[in-house]
This record gives structure tokens, sequence and C-alpha cells, in this order.
């Protein structure tokens, strides 16, 4: 199978541009952040938290022993192609319970995870159960939302110089 890089600027050309900008206006609003995705989606966002944490923001990823309780006023930003993936879902609805906002990044827009969220940044890819489509295992949803993650950091107000301060000097 060769790899088609067109189908990642496809997704791109699909997004909704005002769902991007609520997810980036929700990211400026809060003061903690949680960020949690199953597998290669959460590792996918662990890269958004990085970036975050460099540019200030007190953020967490879930399922990290220093991450505390989040609560009402925090923002839960989770990831998930299907939208059905348990504990993504089960994590969106604590955080509903307790006050906090969430925003879905998946491909599914009828998904138990958007009835959860707030608001949602759909990526036209196919799940990790869809066999055509050149995208083995989920991989186009992953990649995108990595991309995702870099673009929302670029509509950030950012300060490289500070940014570069805040990179790890424990490496």
């Amino acid at each position: 199978m060769k790899y088609d890089f067109g189908q990642l600027q496809a997704v791109f050309e699909e997004i909704d541009e005002k769902s991007v900008a609520c997810l980036v206006e929700a990211i400026e609003g809060h003061g903690r952040i949680f960020l949690y995705g199953a597998g290669r989606s959460g590792l996918m966002l662990k890269a958004l938290a990085m970036r975050l944490s460099q540019m200030g923001k007190t953020v967490y990823a879930v399922g990290e022993v220093v991450t505390p309780a989040i609560e009402k006023g925090d923002l839960l930003i989770t990831a998930s192609a299907s939208g059905t993936t348990a504990s993504v879902c089960r994590n969106a609805q604590i955080a509903k319970e307790v006050g906090a906002s969430v925003y879905a990044i998946t491909a599914s827009a009828a998904s138990p995870l958007v009835s959860f969220s707030d608001g949602c940044v759909l990526l036209a890819t196919p799940t990790k159960d869809c066999t055509d489509g050149g995208s083995l295992m989920g991989t186009l949803f992953e990649q995108a939302v990595l991309l995702l993650g870099d673009r929302i950091i670029a509509e950030l107000p950012t300060d490289a110089a500070q940014m570069r301060a805040r990179h790890a000097n424990l490496e």
C-alpha cells in the first residue's frame, strides 16, 4: 500500500473553521486543561499538551501520576476517531458531571463522545475499523490530530522565547 499524503490535505480542507476557533477560544478561556485519548490518539494529544505547557498553560495528560482531579471550570480535550472508546467516553462523562467543559476531536459526529461534549472538531477520516481508504488502523485520524494540535498552537498567542525558556532542560 502506497501512502497518499494528499489524504491529510483533504481532511484539513473539510474541517469546520468555526469548530477550530471555538476550541482555540476554549483553550484561551480555561485555566487548567486536561487532555485524554487512548492509544496513538492519546499520544498525539500529549504532543499538544507539551506545546501548551511550553506556552505557559497549566496542562495535564489524563492518566499520568501527577494529574489532579478535574474540577468545575476546567477543560477536557479528548480524541477518539470512533467516538465510542469506552475510557474516553467515560472520562468525558465524568468531566461533565463535575462541571468541566469537554471538547471532542473525532471522526464520528453521531457518537456518544460528541453527546458528552460542549464542542467538537470533526476530522473526515476513517476509523480504525475501516479497511478501505488507505488508512490502516486509524493512522490518518491520528496524523490529523497531531497536525490539528500544531495548528491550534499556531492560532494561540505565542512567545517563542518564552516557549524556548520553558522547553525541557532535563532530556
